[in-house]
């Protein structure tokens, strides 16, 4: 009679199938795997230059502020890298907004591991990213407040007589010849003053516009910030709690180490006792064995 191997047959493609899938898994994994770690590096690039470009922008404020007057390579400078900083911060923004969606990727769905690893580097860059701008965004207040400063000394230098509130009407225009309108320029020393407070006043606009674009900007990075944040915290815990179990471990490995040893010497110490009481009781048993001998021959 044919013996049946269908069964068989069919339980060996089971256990291939299984295997295959479990390679597909496998594979598909150490590729999303790499291409998270490769946005993160990116990432970490991108902060590095933006902070690189902040702190570039700090020292040629500091250079223009220092200028007695208007240097148009330097304001040009300014602006390249003001532009650049909006460009990257944008960038940096759409990089964290796409790697915070892909936590809801289907294939992460039973690796929770991986996952909070992924979240508490997408929160702890999106911080990073927070504090930078944070920064940037105090530089250009602090900025835009000194050249208001150095435009009412610029008045001043040019004998213009204008009140706080008229110089602030002025500095909310939105086009930069208000002063040209307001002071006729007699003087060589007028007309110098006049070609600086223009241009301060064209850096207060692009400074409001961009300072604008920063509370935007800050609007949305801050929701993803507050969606992890809470992750970030639980993986701390964690993290904090493995650390005093560590610790707890070496404790109770010390002590139990030291419990041993002192059995250990406890234990020898009856032991030899016990061994001086056999040498101690040798001789009496002889005596003892041979009196019963003596006795034994005296009464034969």
């Amino acid at each position: 009679m044919v013996k049946d191997r269908l069964p068989e047959l069919e339980a060996r493609i089971k256990v291939r199938n299984d295997k295959n899938a479990r390679k597909k898994a496998e594979f598909d994994f150490s590729q999303l795997h790499a291409a998270v770690f490769d946005q993160v590096n990116e990432l970490h690039s991108d902060i590095d230059n933006l902070r690189q470009d902040i702190n570039a922008v700090d020292r040629l404020q500091k250079d223009i502020l220092a200028t007695p007057q208007q240097d148009p390579k330097l304001d040009s400078q300014l602006s390249e890298l003001t532009n650049s900083i909006r460009e990257r911060a944008h960038k940096i923004r759409s990089s964290l907004k796409e790697l915070g969606q892909q936590e809801d990727d289907k294939l992460l769905s039973g690796l929770s591991g991986k996952c909070r690893l992924k979240s508490s580097q997408h929160a702890a860059i999106s911080r990073q990213f927070v504090h930078i701008m944070n920064n940037y965004s105090q530089l250009q207040v602090d900025y835009r407040d000194k050249c208001k400063a150095r435009i009412r000394t610029k008045l001043r230098i040019a004998e213009v007589s204008f009140s706080e509130d008229e110089v602030e009407k002025m500095l909310e225009k939105n086009h930069t010849g208000i002063f040209t309108q307001a002071i006729m320029a007699e003087t060589e020393a007028a007309k110098r003053s006049l070609s600086d407070i223009e241009a301060r006043h064209a850096d207060i606009i692009r400074l409001e516009k961009s300072i604008q674009e920063m509370k935007e900007l800050f609007f949305n990075v801050a929701l993803l910030v507050d969606q992890q944040g809470d992750l970030v915290d639980q993986v701390e815990y964690n993290l904090n709690k493995a650390s005093d179990c560590v610790v707890n471990s070496k404790r109770t490995l010390s002590s139990a180490v030291i419990r041993n040893k002192k059995n250990r010497r406890v234990s020898e110490h009856f032991h030899l006792l016990f061994c001086r009481e056999i040498v101690a009781s040798f001789p009496k048993l002889c005596f003892q064995s041979t009196v019963c001998q003596i006795l034994h021959y005296s009464s034969h």
